[in-house]
């Protein structure tokens, strides 16, 4: 009973994991550039006594990983939307230092800088603040990343690369912060006047929703009837005591 107990809670540890991880790809399906998120999880074999022959199945240690497939491209016509197509994320300053993302829905402050929908900067290549003129008109996106205003390049928009996704960490608001290097993309590819799109799958994520949660309550039944035999148990040996 108790190896039922103790693998059913298991099960419940990594179960809550992961609802929490898919109703957050749900609420974000419409969210421009979001990446899904998905639950990874170690297995244990621990030894039953002696007199018994077989192990029992311990799930422990739930951890998440970002899926950064690519989503598709929807195009906005607004000259401050940008999308990359292909590897790279843009960069952003915050007050945890600079985080990465791939959310391209930009505008103006009132000095020029472009910046995020909550405020934050964006940098360049060279991780500076971008300013454009905000009386020259909507900057002109070239292939390589320049911004042009009345046919003059006066910023770049930065792209990043890194060897290693594994080496970014989720982070709020739809960002990522890195523990290895990020580097400069040698030939970015990006579309001006288009966002990108989440990469969660709806209908999936909807019916791993319904899995989970009916895989929860069955968890929670086994722990809670091994739990009654115990006590039915506990009150028959006190009966006969």
């Amino acid at each position: 009973m108790e190896n039922a107990i103790t693998a059913g809670l298991s099960r419940q540890i990594v179960l809550m994991r992961a609802l929490e991880a898919t109703a957050n790809n749900v609420a974000n399906q419409t969210t421009a550039g979001f990446k899904a998120e998905h639950v990874a999880f170690r297995e244990y074999l621990a030894r039953v006594p002696a007199d018994r022959d077989s192990d029992v199945s311990l799930v422990f240690d739930p951890d998440s990983y970002a899926d950064f497939s690519p989503g598709g491209l929807e195009q906005t016509h607004n000259a401050l939307d940008f999308a990359i197509d292909g590897d790279g994320f843009f960069a952003v300053e915050s007050v945890e230092g600079v985080l990465y993302t791939r959310d391209g829905r930009f505008s103006t402050n009132e000095v020029g800088e472009l910046v995020t929908r909550d405020g934050g900067r964006v940098l360049d290549p060279a991780g500076a603040p971008i300013l454009l003129d905000v009386e020259a008109g909507p900057p002109l996106l070239s292939p390589d990343g320049a911004l042009l205003q009345n046919g003059v390049p006066v910023a770049a928009l930065g792209v990043f690369e890194f060897d290693d996704p594994r080496a970014l960490e989720r982070r709020g608001d739809n960002r990522f912060r890195t523990t290895g290097e990020a580097k400069p993309a040698a030939a970015p590819r990006l579309s001006q006047g288009f966002i990108e799109t989440s990469n969660v799958e709806a209908v999936a994520a909807m019916t791993d929703l319904v899995e989970i949660n009916r895989a929860y309550e069955q968890a929670a039944r086994v722990v809670e009837t091994a739990d009654e035999l115990a006590r039915e148990a506990v009150r028959r040996l006190s009966e006969n005591a």
